[in-house]
């Protein structure tokens, strides 16, 4: 390659701009495909079905916040029935 600029290069050939790439076959599995739109329980159905089999996603972490956060107020009324049961008026 030449540094004159009073010509412009000449054209590629497209024969030397082709790639070829080998086909394969996907034989990764693939998702079950959507239900049709228009059947929203069938949607719902599936979804349930297919997370059914799933393993829970709840963390101990979760489920350890879910009691303080249900069980501080329970107990807590618990304390105030047992202290109005037991004392006098």
């Amino acid at each position: 390659m030449t540094n004159r600029y009073d010509e412009l290069p000449g054209r590629p050939d497209p024969a030397d701009l082709v790639v070829e790439v080998p086909a394969f076959e996907d034989d990764r599995p693939q998702p079950e495909p959507a239900p049709p739109a228009a059947a929203p329980e069938l949607v719902a159905a599936t979804e349930f079905a297919r997370s059914s089999h799933a393993p829970p996603t709840i963390r101990r972490t979760q489920v350890r916040a879910g009691l303080w956060i249900a069980g501080v107020p329970i107990a807590a009324l618990v304390i105030v029935a047992v202290v109005q049961v037991l004392l006098p008026h």
